[in-house]
């Protein structure tokens, strides 16, 4: 009896532990399935953001290099359209399109090819025609049948569109960038519109084949996760992002949905439930032969689940941790390990480093996508091969990094920085790349208390941003005295509308001597901030904050005010005419308006016009030509004299001075700071001093200091001076003092 009770009690315990086995690997299987659902639906939705970034750069670009091609044609001068087709011709034998055209106002359409057709019809056409710059709806092609996506942006003649540039793609040319390189080849996308519509189809042998409409398809088919089919429409329809599980034509799918900004297009980002389920399918197989042969197995069963289990967190782990472009890590498994270091608490000091490539999408575009992402690849190979011990690094998007170490001096890190340019400079050599690669590192030294991987980016950053400005170009530090510099520059913002309110503002005026008369000529007017508490501050530091805000427009307003007042006080004195320069920022050359306000001001003090000069900076010129070229010419036209500052300090093309509505020229002291007694610079001044002469225009110097500078440029032929030399920034009367009483 005895043993038959220890039999009972031993087989009621064994049924009670292969029981209580199976429930808990039930309920294990069924974590992990929704563990690797929940995995794979942010994978895909990473993966489908992608293919959305891709496709847009794709239209994005060839937006842009439409708008090139019009601009071409619009300094041209030739509106003939058969002129214009033969323009071009060879940018399109060139391009990736498949024709390009010029159409008239009235729809007549030539293309490259000697096609001539009427697109008047044609939304894209009417849309470009009203000015707008828009890639079309999938449409059929006139000529040959096929599906294609038309390009289309306006070419102008003075205000008016005088013509239509187009260009077509194939709308299967999209397919390239629909490839899901993850889940062994398994997943797919494709491109339907808002309303279901197929854009672009795939043929892989995994998606459902032709169709014309997804939610036709999708009505036959069983939801079993995510969005509904009417959620699904309705989320579609207003724009939004989702996903969602279905099973039709017998095989259940995962699918993730993101809006694109052409017109109403959506990528969907495929991939079958089978491609991640397999592994808990191996589970339950497992598990379900280990439970037949009991209690014996149990151990073997548990084995087989901790490798089975392993396995699929390290697939799992190179789907959410790795980086696809480069292969290193990515910004989660970054803080995973940067957050598991920093918990350590070893009392060891780190420090991470963010930072960027310089000009990095003009390497995109000179060299390709695939040149720039091995480059990218490049860094990251560079950054893992000289990490120490307790350091890692990412890439967190696009061509920003980071980089956590510890233990390093401020001498240290800058040195580390240096070494990583050099070693960058001398391997891109491999890629082909010419141009120098050029970073700039945010560096945020980690406090003890502090953990949170976010913040100590966002600072980090600020510092990369603040890199950008400093002198070294290279590297900065977040700093509690850059933390004041930011609380400074918020107090600024907080305070300059009320400053301009109670006249806080002043103008002062820097003297301009002509060497030809040998007397003063005019002067520059330069704002300054006459603070009721903090005395006077420099414009360094408030005017660059002022143009990030756009409270430049209102202060450079104020300034051109301010001069045309004191303009009008000279000549109802009559104090010998001289012409003051306001310097424009470029908020304002935008701005519609601000010939119109300017007019309304002078006319308001009935100034003369030609007595009044805006000064506009080479960098903010050549930033928009086309702009500049219309403002200059307005208020040219209006009587006023219009000054390019800084000549020489950046990249400007001389062959365009011709082209710009100037009066006057002032060359960058950098000509001239410790440099004019070299008699190479002296040949390279007097050159450009007789060309910018040539073309009819007045010769400025600035930041002229000695007597010695001042000899040089009267013999170089210079014909006005600006600088200590003759004056520094004054007020209105000392400036009246020295230049009329005196």
């Amino acid at each position: 009896m005895k043993a038959k009770f220890n039999i009972t009690k031993i087989s009621i315990i064994a049924i009670l532990v292969v029981a209580l086995f199976f429930g808990a690997s039930y309920y294990y299987i069924a974590v992990i399935n929704r563990e690797l659902k929940a995995e794979t639906l942010l994978y895909l939705s990473e993966v489908g953001n992608q293919g959305v970034e891709l496709v847009e750069s794709k239209t994005n670009n060839q937006i842009e290099n439409l708008k090139t091609t019009a601009r071409m044609i619009q300094a041209s001068g030739n509106f003939n359209q058969d002129q214009m087709v033969n323009l071009i011709k060879l940018q399109a034998q060139k391009s990736d399109y498949k024709r390009m055209a010029i159409a008239l106002p009235n729809g007549v359409v030539i293309t490259t090819d000697g096609i001539e057709r009427n697109i008047s019809g044609r939304v894209y056409f009417q849309e470009a025609l009203a000015g707008k710059s828009v890639i079309s709806e999938t449409i059929t092609d006139y000529i040959d049948g096929k599906k294609i996506n038309a390009y289309a942006t306006p070419i102008y003649n003075g205000n008016d569109v005088a013509a239509v540039l187009v260009a077509t793609v194939e709308t299967e040319s999209f397919k390239e960038f629909l490839g899901v390189n993850t889940f062994n080849n398994q997943g797919y996308s494709f491109i339907v519109k808002a309303n279901g519509d197929e854009v672009v189809g795939s043929l892989h042998p995994n998606s459902v084949g032709d169709f014309n409409n997804m939610f036709d398809v999708l009505g036959k088919a069983e939801f079993s996760g995510g969005d509904s089919l009417e959620t699904l429409k309705a989320k579609m329809e207003k724009g939004e992002s989702g996903s969602y599980i279905s099973k039709y034509n017998g095989l259940e799918r995962y699918t993730v949905y993101e809006p694109l900004t052409i017109s109403d297009w959506y990528m969907m980002t495929v991939v079958p439930t089978r491609v991640v389920n397999v592994q808990t399918m191996k589970i339950l197989e497992s598990a379900s032969f280990l439970i037949v042969i009991a209690l014996i197995a149990i151990s073997l069963l548990f084995l087989i689940i901790l490798i089975f289990q392993n396995r699929s967190k390290n697939k799992l782990a190179k789907i959410a941790f790795e980086d696809e472009v480069t292969g290193g890590n990515n910004w989660q498994k970054f803080k995973l390990e940067a957050t598991e270091m920093l918990e350590k608490n070893d009392q060891r000091s780190y420090v991470l480093l963010t930072f960027d490539i310089d000009q990095f999408r003009f390497i995109n575009e000179a060299y390709g996508l695939d040149r720039g992402n091995e480059l990218l690849k490049l860094i990251m190979d560079i950054l893992k091969a000289n990490l120490g011990k307790n350091e890692t690094c990412a890439r967190v998007s696009a061509d920003h990094f980071v980089i956590f170490c510890g233990g390093l001096s401020h001498g240290k890190i800058t040195q580390r920085i240096r070494n990583f340019i050099r070693i960058l400079n001398a391997e891109k050599e491999v890629l082909k790349i010419k141009e120098k690669i050029i970073c700039h590192f945010g560096i945020y030294i980690i406090e003890n208390e502090t953990k949170d991987l976010e913040k100590i980016r966002e600072k980090a950053n600020m510092a990369r941003i603040a890199a950008k400005r400093s002198e070294n170009g290279a590297w900065f530090f977040y700093s509690d005295a850059f933390r004041k510099i930011i609380e400074d520059e918020k107090e600024i913002i907080d305070s300059m509308d009320e400053a301009l309110n109670n006249n806080e503002f002043e103008m002062y005026l820097q003297p301009k001597y002509n060497l030809h008369t040998d007397e003063f000529c005019g002067c520059e007017a330069l704002v300054r901030w006459n603070h009721p508490q903090k005395g006077l501050r420099s414009p360094v530091a408030f005017i660059p904050i002022f143009e990030q805000t756009g409270f430049i427009r209102k202060l450079d307003m104020f300034m051109i005010e301010a001069a045309c007042k004191i303009l009008k006080h000279w000549e109802e004195n009559g104090f010998p005419e001289m012409t003051v320069s306001v310097n424009i920022s470029r908020k304002n050359l935008h701005q519609s308006d601000f010939t119109q306000k300017v007019l309304k001001i002078t006319d308001d003090y009935r100034i003369k016009k030609h007595c009044l000069e805006m000064e506009i900076t080479e960098s903010v010129i050549f930033e928009d030509l086309e702009r500049m070229i219309e403002v200059g010419k307005n208020f040219r036209d209006d009587g006023f004299k219009i000054s390019m500052d800084d000549f020489g300090s950046g990249y400007s093309s001389i062959n365009l001075l011709e082209t710009l509505p100037l009066d006057t020229i002032k060359i960058d002291q950098g000509f001239f700071k410790d440099n004019l007694k070299n008699e190479r610079t002296q040949i390279v001044v007097k050159a450009m001093i007789e060309l910018i002469k040539q073309l009819g225009m007045t010769v400025v110097a600035e930041g002229i200091e000695t007597k010695e500078e001042v000899d040089i440029l009267r013999k170089l032929n210079c014909d006005i001076i600006q600088g200590y030399y003759y004056g520094k920034p004054m007020t209105v009367g000392d400036f009246e003092e020295m230049v009329f009483k005196k």
